[in-house]
């Protein structure tokens, strides 16, 4: 390399910046602005997408709940056009309890009548058969049959037995009715075969439907030119598994509802 070449020059001669200072700086700040706006146009852009994103979903938002809106008020039209017919289910539903309740101490007499007649030895008749049933106030109905009749008397509740009552004899364990019988018979034997017959009676649910079958009287009659018979009144106490058990619930049959 000689001295005075073009290249020898530029690496050996000094750098003078004849620019005054406030043009650098001037120069500078504008880098800075031109920067600063880049970053903030990109900045606006960037929110103006997230914008428009959120925008949409809101709009998708809105359509949907619309949507939610007219199918509840779609569902509110449907409940009113249906709410007769809950109504009359409720009414139904209502009925069937008080019925339930109603029939709870319910006694058929006519099942009676019919034990009675299954029951009933060939040589023994009824001529009248009373019933009472105690209700819960201690008051009595009552019901008379005359031998052949049917009917059905309706309890209001079961009787309380008399405290210190023997057991076996009327009125022990808490019957729900009493039955009066008045007959005839051609022997004694004869008649007591019909109280055997009831403390053997039917069961409901393996519960003993008749209670202490009694004679309260039983005589002879004189022969007046034919056959002697006797005369004979019994009473047989009726306890809760004689309830009917008609509109009850499954398993509640023969029990007493509150």
């Amino acid at each position: 390399m000689t001295w005075g070449s073009p290249q020898g020059y530029r690496q050996g001669a000094p750098l003078i910046n004849l620019l005054p200072r406030e043009i650098g700086e001037r120069r500078l700040v504008r880098r800075q602005r031109t920067a600063i706006g880049a970053a903030f146009a990109l900045l606006l852009a960037v929110l103006g997408c997230w914008y428009l994103l959120e925008s949409s979903q809101l709009a998708d938002a809105r359509r949907e709940a619309d949507g939610e809106q007219a199918v509840a008020a779609g569902l509110r039209a449907h409940k009113t056009q249906l709410q007769p017919y809950a109504d009359l289910s409720a009414e139904i539903a209502a009925t069937e309890q008080l019925r339930t309740r109603v029939y709870a101490t319910e006694i058929r007499f006519s099942s009676v009548m019919r034990d009675v007649s299954a029951i009933m030895p060939d040589n023994v008749w009824l001529t009248k058969m009373t019933a009472a049933a105690t209700g819960a106030t201690g008051g009595a109905t009552g019901a008379t049959a005359a031998a052949g009749t049917t009917g059905s008397v309706p309890s209001s509740g079961a009787a309380t037995a008399t405290s210190g009552t023997t057991p076996g004899s009327p009125g022990a364990d808490s019957p729900i009715a009493t039955i009066n019988f008045t007959g005839a018979g051609l022997g004694h034997v004869d008649v007591g075969q019909l109280l055997r017959a009831l403390a053997r009676g039917p069961k409901n649910g393996g519960r003993p439907v008749y209670l202490n079958p009694y004679f309260t009287s039983s005589q002879k009659a004189a022969e007046a030119g034919g056959e002697a018979t006797v005369t004979f009144s019994a009473s047989v106490d009726l306890s809760k598994a004689a309830y009917s058990g008609r509109f009850q619930p499954t398993g509640q049959q023969g029990t007493v509802t509150p």
